[in-house]
C-alpha cells in the first residue's frame, strides 16, 4: 500500500529527483506505519476494494451489452407486423443477500428495454416483460449472476 501513497507523492510534487522519491518513500512508509497502528488499517480491506471496483466496471460493460442487446430485441417487436407479443409477469425469488444488491438488481433490470421491475420486497421480484422470450431467464439473469460474485 505504501507504493500507492509513494505514487500520490510523486504525482502531487510534480517532479522526479532523487531527493523527491527519497523524501516521498520514507513519507509513505511512515504514513502507512502510521494507518496499521493507529487507524487499524488492513491491506486486505484494499484489495477488496480493488477487487469490487473492477468488478463494478465489468458490470457496467455487461450492462451496457446487455441493454444494447435487449434494444435490438425490443426494435425487432415493435417494427415486425408478424411477431405477436406475449407480455408477462414473472415472479422469481434472488439469492442476493444485501438490499444494495437487490436494488441494484432491480435498476439493471428496468433499465434493459423490453423489461419493468414493478415491485420488489425482501428477495421476491416482479418483474413485467413485454414478450415471453423476453421473460425466458430473467430470473438467472446475468446481472444477478455478477451480483452474487460482489457479495463473495
Amino acid at each position: 500500500m505504501f507504493v500507492i501513497y509513494l505514487i500520490i507523492w510523486l504525482i502531487i510534487s510534480m517532479r522526479l529527483s532523487i531527493e523527491v522519491v527519497t523524501a516521498g518513500a520514507i513519507i509513505s512508509i511512515a504514513v502507512y506505519w502510521f494507518a496499521r497502528s493507529h487507524l487499524r488499517y488492513r491491506s486486505d480491506f484494499d484489495l477488496k476494494m480493488l477487487r469490487n471496483t473492477l468488478r463494478g466496471i465489468k458490470y457496467a460493460f455487461i450492462l451496457v451489452k446487455e441493454t444494447a442487446k435487449a434494444n435490438i430485441s425490443v426494435f425487432r417487436i415493435v417494427f415486425s407486423k408478424d411477431i405477436e407479443v406475449e407480455p408477462r409477469l414473472v415472479y422469481f425469488r434472488t439469492y442476493l443477500k444485501t438490499n444494495t444488491a437487490r436494488v441494484v438488481l432491480a435498476n439493471s433490470i428496468t433499465l434493459t428495454p423490453g423489461t419493468i421491475t414493478v415491485a420488489l420486497n425482501d428477495n421476491l421480484f416482479c418483474v413485467y416483460c413485454l414478450d415471453s422470450k423476453i421473460a425466458e431467464g430473467v430470473d438467472d439473469s446475468i446481472f444477478s449472476r455478477k451480483l452474487r460474485e460482489f457479495e463473495e
